[in-house]
């Protein structure tokens, strides 16, 4: 071996930073004579908390220092949660290995426990998240929406703080920190379709490192590696970040892959939801054809209004 410590790149974050351990775990069975030491890098999206992610720049905030770390040598290995990661990469980065996909739902956390439905005319839920919000106002188009920004836990303690009736979250990151307990209730994919790559980790490397490639690649998952190279390739085609309220699930079945693939527009009046499945070896042609799909039934129309409004 031609290292005996491999250096990981996580956000300081407690949830980043359980992650960065489930993965050290799981290679820690495959390498049990390699020590792993995690580096906590703060970026951009750690550091502003005052406004909404659309409103700062999208997906790459919570990644971008950790990938000039990793372009720079000084971390080999890093560890993101998928529905970060922008669909273009550095040019000489990777992902290199996806872990077996976590709950992929979305959750409620409310006042009193009560559920969705029960929720009081006008009720006030906060999420930083357009695609969320946009899918909680077409369930129900009485409820107000407030951004919310911060971890999981600061995020549950606004509900005490502003005087929310619940906050929406997912489940993986309840699930991760040992607070399922505190979930009021789960929603169906079919009810709030999750992010792209939500509930999956993904190990980022130097594209040139053979060493540590074959080191992560033993604890690659191939279904869920499958699902979310579907799910991005319907997310590149749209080119929807934080910007737009876009959503996939994708997931294997009957030796098929199945998914689901929406649009929407900001206030949940509109919103455009297609569901497909094809042959394993055709991910990538299914994420392309449900994208097309959505942009030829609205969807088109939707984004180009978003992106005139920005």
């Amino acid at each position: 071996m031609a290292k005996k410590e491999i250096i990981i790149g996580s956000r300081a974050s407690k949830l980043a930073l359980t992650q960065t351990n489930i993965v050290i775990e799981e290679l820690k069975e495959h390498y049990p004579d390699l020590n792993f030491r995690i580096k906590e890098i703060k970026t951009i999206g750690d550091k502003i908390l005052d406004k909404t992610l659309n409103k700062i720049g999208g997906k790459g905030l919570f990644v971008k220092e950790i990938e000039a770390a990793l372009l720079k040598g000084e971390i080999d290995i890093a560890v993101h949660s998928m529905k970060d990661v922008p669909s273009k990469f550095p040019e000489n980065l990777e992902i290199s290995a996806i872990t077996k996909r976590e709950d992929v739902r979305d959750i409620l956390i409310t006042k009193d426990g009560s559920g969705f439905d029960e929720l009081k005319k006008g009720a006030i839920i906060g999420t930083s998240s357009l695609r969320r919000g946009a899918q909680l106002k077409g369930l129900r188009n009485d409820i107000n929406i407030v951004p919310i920004r911060g971890n999981v836990q600061t995020r549950i303690s606004k509900i005490k703080e502003m005087n929310l009736d619940a906050v929406i979250l997912a489940a993986a990151g309840l699930n991760r920190l040992g607070l399922k307990s505190d979930i009021s209730m789960f929603f169906d994919i079919n009810e709030i379709v999750p992010a792209v790559g939500q509930g999956a980790l993904g190990i980022e490397t130097r594209k040139n490192d053979e060493f540590i490639k074959n080191i992560v690649s033993k604890i690659n998952h191939e279904y869920t590696e499958i699902a979310i190279k579907a799910e991005r390739t319907f997310m590149k085609i749209l080119n929807g970040g934080c910007h737009v309220p876009i959503g996939a699930h994708a997931f294997i079945e009957d030796k098929k892959i199945k998914m689901v693939g929406l649009v929407a527009d900001v206030n949940g009046d509109r919103i455009i939801r297609i569901f497909d499945e094809d042959d394993l070896q055709n991910y990538e042609k299914l994420g392309k054809k449900i994208a097309e799909e959505v942009l030829n039934r609205g969807g088109k129309e939707i984004l180009d209004l978003l992106e005139d409004g920005e």
